[in-house]
């Protein structure tokens, strides 16, 4: 009976561990980096956090979500509303990237991760996008925004990112 249990939950972390680390054109999978300057002008290539130009059309680029949470702020319907408005206008790409606070295993924080991500390309797709446009990955908490450990940096690391 214990080998049973060692091998399911050997199986069990191996498919998590496998589908919250793979990346995913289509919008079927979440994720997001942070990186960057939020300098790109061009709506493709390397992007960042924070504001740009492109396709993101100098709107927010970083969508941050409560704790134990992948739902959408209201705060953040405009702003993704934007995006998707400027995707369909520039048939550009982007890639969602999830990212979660250092709380949780890292195989829950990647699927947490991975929520996110989808969360934000269902979104989009609804609003007209098109799932070619959109590719997601999930970094967990492997990719902080801030590396202190207290609420405020826990909040800022609970994010989305659309990287164009």
């Amino acid at each position: 009976m214990m080998v049973k249990n060692s091998f399911m939950t050997a199986l069990f972390v191996s498919a998590v561990l496998f589908i919250g680390g793979c990346t995913s054109s289509g919008g079927s999978k979440d994720g997001e980096d942070g990186s960057g300057d939020g300098s790109d002008t061009s709506g493709y290539g390397a992007g960042g956090s924070g504001y740009g130009s492109g396709a993101g059309g100098g709107n927010p680029r970083v969508i941050y979500f409560d704790f134990d949470d992948s739902s959408i702020r209201s705060e953040y319907d405009s702003v993704l509303a934007t995006h998707a408005q400027n995707l369909i206008k520039s048939g550009g790409q982007v890639t969602i990237q999830g990212h979660t606070d250092e709380r949780g295993s890292r195989e829950y924080n990647m699927a947490l991760g991975e929520a996110r991500a989808h969360v934000i390309s269902r979104y989009l797709i609804n609003q007209g996008v098109s799932s070619s446009q959109i590719s997601s990955v999930s970094y967990g908490e492997e990719q902080p925004e801030s590396y202190d450990h207290n609420e405020s940096a826990w909040a800022r690391n609970r994010r989305a990112v659309l990287d164009y």
